[in-house]
């Protein structure tokens, strides 16, 4: 095999993870979107602003991984269908959860976007021949961390 088809196999195999990760950044911004538009409680206004600039990062965040997809010179995926195939975060209830329920919510899918950058990170095999997009990956990785911190900043523990 030559050394150009062990790249674009590789190539090919970050593409997919890629979109594995834009699949799961779609759920996330969605489920954020969705909770500023029907958050309620006695901190409405705080934390109806705080979600707005958490969707707005996130969409930011999703430009650039399926920009990355396109700097592989490869198609992020860009439809619903193809997004809720990809996907491993889940909707949020057709019902509003309350406001503490709704930060736990997101507070996990964060983490769960983090894992799936460190597994992605870490394995060598993908990324020893794309140093780009490792890069890239680490980035997001250190702004969910962030964004999963200031959501557990806003999370009321034992009335603390």
């Amino acid at each position: 095999m030559s050394s150009h088809k062990k790249q674009h196999d590789g190539t090919l195999d970050m593409v997919t993870c890629l979109n594995g990760v834009l699949a799961n950044e779609y759920a996330l911004f969605t489920k954020t979107l969705n909770y500023h538009w029907n958050i309620t409680g006695p901190r409405f206004h705080s934390l109806h602003t705080f979600l707005e600039g958490q969707y707005r990062e996130l969409l930011e965040v999703m430009d650039e991984v399926a920009e990355r997809v396109r700097i592989l010179d490869e198609r992020p995926i860009s439809t619903i269908k193809g997004m809720y195939s990809h996907m491993e975060i889940k909707d949020g209830q057709e019902k509003a959860p309350n406001a503490e329920t709704m930060l736990q919510n997101l507070m996990e899918d964060h983490v769960t976007i983090q894992n799936q950058l460190k597994e992605i990170v870490t394995d060598k095999a993908k990324c020893e021949t794309d140093p780009g997009t490792e890069d890239m990956l680490i980035s997001l990785l250190r702004k969910h961390e962030t964004m999963s911190w200031k959501l557990r900043s806003h999370i009321v523990k034992d009335g603390k």
